[in-house]
């Protein structure tokens, strides 16, 4: 199932894959540049503007970082779906191997860019001077993982929502928004250093530990969405 559901993606992944490549090494690019200049200052004295940006690229990265003709988007009348999906679907391929269709696409474009993130990372002075080699690895896993879990509601939606309308969209991006503000401001109120400082907190005290749970979530997490996605798929009739 999932070497049938591969051979699709890396056939998605070939059209226009120029496109793919550059607006991807242009996110890099942004996020480097972002993250280095605000780092230093910020691991130091704390502060939530890295907090901020970087759980809005965990959020948002991945969106931005394929072109726009292959992301979710409005296909019909209150209907929202992937158009990749949505042709797709209409041909005899089992909606199992469809919906991994969307999970191996994103891993084949998510995988590249957090390991080059993660590298380029690490050489930054400020960054990798406050951690071992070890430590590193279980910090850049911990956010990996995160991002993997965050971003998975992108494949996951792909199959499509019906009756979406924009209270509806609205109503979402407030929820997803006060979600984000619940994990991160509890750690100003009781770490005082914000989220990032205490992922390194953590990651230096507890490498293996923090390893292991990132190992853990990544499956996990994903596998939930799949079911997400696949007990979506059943409920929706997305013919039109």
């Amino acid at each position: 199932m999932w070497s049938e559901a591969f051979k699709l993606a890396l056939f998605e992944w070939k059209i226009m894959w120029i496109k793919r490549i550059f607006i991807q090494l242009l996110t890099l690019l942004v996020l480097i540049l972002f993250i280095s200049s605000l780092i230093g200052s910020q691991l130091e004295d704390g502060g939530i503007g890295i907090d901020i940006f970087l759980i809005t690229f965990l959020a948002f990265g991945y969106a931005w970082s394929i072109p726009k003709d292959f992301q979710y988007q409005k296909i019909s009348e209150q209907t929202y779906a992937s158009p990749v999906f949505f042709m797709l679907h209409q041909l005899p391929i089992k909606n199992e191997v469809l919906i991994r269709s969307r999970f191996a696409i994103f891993y084949i474009n998510l995988i590249p860019m957090s390991v080059i993130i993660f590298t380029l990372l690490y050489f930054i002075p400020d960054f990798n001077g406050i951690f071992t080699f070890e430590s590193y690895i279980a910090f850049a896993l911990f956010w990996s993982s995160i991002g993997f879990s965050c971003s998975a509601i992108y494949p996951a939606s792909d199959v499509g929502d019906r009756n979406v309308s924009t209270v509806r969209l609205i109503w979402i991006t407030i929820f997803f928004i006060g979600a984000l503000l619940l994990i991160t401001i509890p750690t100003y109120i009781f770490y005082d250093n914000g989220l990032i400082n205490l992922s390194v907190e953590i990651a230096n005290l507890h490498p293996l530990a923090l390893s292991i749970f990132s190992l853990i979530l990544i499956p996990v997490s994903n596998w939930i969405w799949i079911k997400y996605a696949e007990n979506k798929l059943l409920k929706e009739d997305f013919d039109i």
